[in-house]
């Protein structure tokens, strides 16, 4: 448990935050100027509160009252920055065991072996790509045994294909590992796919925390446009694969579907993403479409906002989809309504690396 109550000012701009975290993956979430890595450096002992206290478990990392304040390195917190600031004049390996602990943690070999670190041991970090030296700077945060591992924004500056397979990553990371995390994003869809609680902050203020579907109702409170590049990710075992016409099917629940590219074998996972505004939604089944998924669901939330709808249909995951007001208004749609789900195979992109 990760209990924070503390006090930050830097003239104008000025933080609050009085939280209690009992999630194993907390995504902290808000635009630019929030306060997200403000609050991050102050956990990890980067940046000192003028007031308040942190505490993890049963160890007191500051109180303002009680004069305590563990030094960062002492906390034994794994922080993975924006540009991950690797030593760039030394290889993989080097970079990757320079952080090593004796403390019980994450081996070598499993982080090498989570992250595909392997055929990049021997190259210095200069050579590396965006992606790459992502991947770097975790295997090394992992292996200081961290107690706590703090992610500021880990996909910032790469493109939408080099964001896409670190998120994988990530994810590999979090499910091989139980390691409490903190993960800053300003991007919807990466909270909902990584996290089971998120906490929202806007001016240096606490808005919202809760789980993370609930996120919609609290960007509309804060009367915020729903993100116009809403995607969902996904998790999906793999059925078949068919190389004539290069499509992957998937189990989705007890349905069936595909998705254009390549795969591992059936019986692998493969993650996935679809764009919120790339699905189409319609109260009876249509006939004689291109589109290769057509699927049956249920709507289990309506999030209407400034001429738009974001509209969370259950099709045995949970998928969101961005339509106009007047479209759902058209469609009569409602939750617990069944409606089909229709999207086309190229629209759904395989993030596998």
């Amino acid at each position: 448990m990760l209990q924070i109550r503390l006090h930050k000012k830097f003239d104008p701009f000025e933080l609050n935050a009085d939280l209690c975290l009992n999630g194993k993956v907390t995504g902290l979430f808000g635009p630019s100027g929030s306060g997200k890595t403000t609050l991050l450096n102050c956990l990890a002992g980067l940046m000192e509160p003028d007031d308040g206290n942190i505490r993890l478990d049963e160890t007191e990392l500051f109180d303002k009252m009680k004069r305590i304040n563990i030094g960062c390195r002492h906390r034994h917190f794994g922080y993975v920055f924006q540009d991950g600031l690797l030593f760039e004049h030394l290889t993989v390996e080097q970079n990757l065991t320079y952080s090593r602990h004796a403390r019980p943690g994450p081996k070598l070999a499993q982080v090498v072996d989570v992250l595909e670190l392997g055929r990049l041991f021997n190259r210095k970090a200069l050579n590396l790509s965006g992606g790459e030296k992502r991947r770097v700077a975790i295997g090394r945060a992992l292996l200081s045994a961290p107690r706590l591992l703090l992610l500021d924004e880990p996909l910032t500056g790469l493109d939408r294909r080099l964001s896409g397979k670190t998120l994988g990553y990530i994810r590999s990371v979090l499910d091989a590992f139980d390691i409490p995390t903190v993960y800053v994003s300003h991007s919807i869809s990466d909270i909902v796919y990584l996290c089971d609680e998120v906490v929202v902050l806007n001016r240096g203020k606490v808005i919202e925390q809760g789980a993370p579907r609930e996120l919609l109702t609290a960007m509309v409170s804060a009367d915020r446009e729903p993100n116009p590049a809403l995607k969902n990710i996904f998790t999906v075992d793999v059925r078949e694969t068919h190389a004539k016409d290069g499509t992957i099917v998937c189990d989705l629940g007890d349905q069936l579907l595909s998705i254009a590219g390549s795969a591992p074998p059936a019986g692998q996972q493969i993650t996935a993403m679809v764009y919120a505004r790339d699905i189409i939604l319609a109260n009876e089944r249509p006939g004689m479409l291109s589109a290769r998924n057509i699927l049956k669901g249920r709507i289990t939330r309506m999030d209407p906002h400034d001429g738009r709808c974001v509209v969370s249909v259950d099709v045995g995951i949970v998928w969101m989809v961005e339509i106009t007001a007047s479209a759902a208004s058209e469609l009569n749609l409602k939750e617990g309504n069944e409606v089909f789900v229709i999207v086309k195979a190229s629209a759904i992109q395989s993030l596998e690396r």
